[in-house]
């Protein structure tokens, strides 16, 4: 069915209203008009751009991020945003940790900018067992009672329904509902073809007035093309929501299992990467920090290993030290001692110094300007 366009334009004079009468409806004061596009005159048009007009001093609404990453905000209220991905590449999983950053206000690097949010999550590809365990995986994540997980978040279910009212149910449940943020998982579902340039230019407007008409975020999953060096969303539905999305998270899944989301496309501060991973029990936890901890202990055993061979070697060169003076009837000057571990260890000066040194601290001792061994070495 062939969508008709309407344009909401500032209420005109009086005179426009006596010379167009066929195309205002009955108005209340100060109220806008709603005009067929097709129908618009001259009039109309001019009354139009002078309300879109911008200026220095026109009052705009600032950006109204719903997550941020570290410091910076992402998929912004009034836009529309896309997450693509490989298939089994981990998108779904990312998508529940956004969604449980919302619920909770904070899941591993994610914070939510949103107070109370209401969420609409609508998958048009999975049967309802494998959407209800977005649920159940949400749950235990965060660890909410079930009674507030329900009362912020409608998951729907739409394998059974078709592009041809996809759209239209949607912006119907959205315009009464009100959600601060809406996840399309498929959005290829709401056109007959991926590839129809002429319905993806229209769903794609659509989404974008929705998002703002209704001051949420709808946030859609596209599959990227199937070659592997191709990552670009598919057909021209990728193309343009590629072209007209705020922000475009890429989903990659590394050989080992870490899933990690990944700018691939902003309009303003790009987002930082961020991992996740499953656990041995198959629960989504942060890369990131498994990472950071995993380091951390590589770090340690590094130092520790370094500390014994340190130690060792100082043993090993104290024990050489007091073999000298051993040898030499348990009692030996200071330079002697130095000249006879230089040629046995091959060492510098500065080095064998080091080691008479710590020596004199533990297995030799100074008695009368001589170097003895220490009491407990010589018995």
């Amino acid at each position: 069915m062939e969508e008709q366009n309407y344009t909401m334009i500032p209420l005109p004079g009086e005179e426009d209203m006596k010379q167009h009468p066929s195309n205002y409806p009955q108005l209340g004061e100060g109220e806008p008009v709603q005009v067929d596009d097709e129908k618009m005159t001259d009039d109309d048009i001019l009354n139009l751009w002078e309300s879109l007009r911008i200026t220095t001093q026109t009052e705009v609404p600032p950006l109204e991020p719903a997550i941020m990453v570290d410091d910076v905000g992402i998929l912004t209220r009034r836009d529309i945003h896309g997450i693509k991905a490989k298939q089994k590449q981990g998108k779904t999983s990312v998508l529940k940790v956004i969604l449980a950053a919302l619920l909770l206000g904070v899941m591993f690097r994610l914070k939510s900018c949103l107070k109370d949010p209401k969420i609409f999550w609508l998958d048009t590809e999975q049967q309802p067992t494998d959407v209800k365990q977005i649920l159940m995986d949400v749950s235990q994540m965060t660890n909410l009672p079930d009674s507030y997980i329900d009362e912020h978040v409608h998951l729907y279910p739409l394998r059974s329904r078709t592009y041809k009212t996809l759209l239209r149910e949607l912006t119907v449940n959205v315009n009464k509902h009100r959600p601060d943020v809406v996840f399309i998982d498929g959005v290829v579902e709401f056109v007959q073809s991926f590839n129809d340039e002429i319905m993806s230019h229209d769903l794609i407007k659509s989404l974008k007035n929705l998002a703002n008409d209704c001051n949420c975020s709808i946030i859609n999953v596209l599959h990227e093309n199937k070659s592997s060096d191709d990552e670009n969303m598919r057909g021209h539905l990728g193309t343009m929501l590629s072209q007209a999305a705020g922000t475009v998270i890429q989903c990659v899944k590394s050989i080992r299992g870490v899933i990690t989301a990944q700018n691939s496309e902003a309009r303003h501060a790009p987002m930082p990467s961020w991992s996740v991973m499953f656990d041995s029990e198959g629960h989504i936890v942060d890369a990131d920090e498994q990472r950071r901890i995993d380091e951390q202990l590589k770090s340690q055993n590094r130092q520790e290993r370094v500390h014994a061979q340190k130690e060792a070697r100082e043993l090993e060169r104290k024990n050489a030290a007091a073999q000298i003076v051993r040898n030499n009837g348990g009692k030996i000057t200071r330079e002697e001692l130095k000249n006879q571990l230089m040629a046995k260890l091959n060492l510098g000066d500065s080095t064998v110094q080091d080691i008479i040194r710590y020596s004199l601290e533990s297995v030799l001792k100074s008695v009368d300007g001589m170097i003895c061994l220490a009491d407990s070495e010589g018995q």
